[in-house]
């Protein structure tokens, strides 16, 4: 599929239903896993974080899959409701919470400017 370039706000809002305010909470427990998890995960790899960052696309897909993957970013959030991230508005599960979480770590804003 590539990388998804030149993602506006407006389009995750529309594309996966969630506001303003879930996107900027999202993203930042994204960042707070990340920052628990990154050097256990380095420790994975032979050639340390050169060789990590060489499995994924890009720094996105990379905090992505490994925060949302087997729902780490609730483990390491658990004050934050995100249950948006994994279930619709309809109860239903998400089937591209990847895809999310990287679209959310792609798109481009200044908060509070």
């Amino acid at each position: 599929m590539g990388i998804r370039e030149n993602i506006a706000l407006a389009d995750i809002v529309v594309e996966y239903g969630i506001t303003l305010d879930q996107i900027k909470e999202f993203r930042s427990a994204m960042h707070r896993t990340w920052g628990q998890i990154v050097y256990d995960l380095v420790e994975c790899f032979e050639g340390g974080e050169e060789m990590m960052e060489s499995c994924y696309d890009d720094e996105a897909a990379m905090i992505a899959e490994n925060t949302l993957d087997a729902d780490r970013v609730t483990s390491f959030c658990p004050e934050l409701d995100l249950s948006y991230v994994y279930k619709n508005a309809d109860g239903s599960w998400r089937e591209n919470v990847i895809q999310m979480g990287e679209d959310v770590l792609r798109v481009r804003v200044v908060w509070g400017c």
